[in-house]
């Protein structure tokens, strides 16, 4: 009687740290158990809210508006509520380089694209959602103080909420990518407040029309289109692509300092 061979196969081999569903998972447990999450994310809605709605009244006392696009104050709105979302993205990281919790995080994930995928992953849905609802406070509050002058349409609409949320998920993303290459919180947070908003104002305090062209193509500049619906100095569409680029470009100089360095 022959005897029955059997060919044993290996057990498929899971990535460490449970793939990237794991590597998300942990993220995210980290992101939302810290109490500076919500208070940042908290802020910025507030102050998106708050600013638009001092911003209309400003605006609606001069006496000199008769109509109002309820999303015509997006981008004044976010001018310095933008910079709560920007901290949270830089603690995503530079948090843990300062308590040494990022060689556990290089442990437990070592695959460092994968491990950066799932912080950006994570931020991005955090900042989508409070930028969809910093938009809609903004038009809120427009839309309370302008009353009937206040002009809604679809466009508007989806300007100051999608429009808004687009923005503030690039410059989120943006600093996240600093904070990877900074590795300090300060550092990463006045880098984005002199490329968002120190340079385009001392741009336009020089007035020196080179000088503006290449600011125009800086983040902020970039997200007027986006958020108000402007075609000048260009459409939203590049505006979108613009955004891209910069978020695109910081992420990758810090995963190229991540898979160089040591935690």
């Amino acid at each position: 009687m022959a005897a029955t061979t059997h060919e044993r196969r290996p057990a498929p081999r899971q990535a460490a740290g449970g793939g990237l569903p794991g590597a998300i998972a942990a993220e995210w447990t980290k992101l939302w158990g810290l109490r500076s999450t919500w208070l940042c994310l908290a802020v910025a809605v507030l102050a998106t809210g708050g600013t638009a709605l001092l911003a209309a009244l400003a605006l609606n006392a001069g006496d000199s508006t008769e109509t109002l696009p309820v999303n015509a104050l997006a981008t004044t709105s976010v001018l310095l509520s933008q910079f709560a979302l920007v901290a949270v993205a830089a603690l995503t990281v530079t948090g843990e380089y300062a308590t040494g919790a990022m060689r556990t995080t290089l442990t437990t994930v070592p695959d460092r694209a994968r491990m950066l995928l799932a912080k950006a992953a994570v931020l991005a849905v955090a900042v989508s959602v409070t930028g969809l609802v910093a938009g809609a406070s903004s038009i809120a509050a427009t839309a309370g103080v302008f009353g009937d002058a206040a002009v809604f349409e679809t466009a508007y609409v989806v300007h100051g909420t999608v429009g808004t949320a687009g923005y503030l998920l690039a410059v989120s993303l943006f600093t996240l990518g600093l904070g990877l290459v900074m590795r300090s919180t300060a550092g990463a947070i006045t880098t984005a407040v002199a490329v968002l908003m120190a340079i385009p104002m001392i741009s336009q305090m020089i007035g020196d029309e080179t000088v503006t062209r290449i600011v125009d193509h800086l983040p902020a500049t970039a997200g007027m289109p986006l958020m108000i619906g402007v075609d000048n100095p260009y459409g939203w569409g590049t505006g979108a692509l613009l955004l891209a680029g910069w978020a695109a470009l910081a992420l990758a100089a810090g995963y190229a300092v991540l898979s160089r360095r040591d935690a």
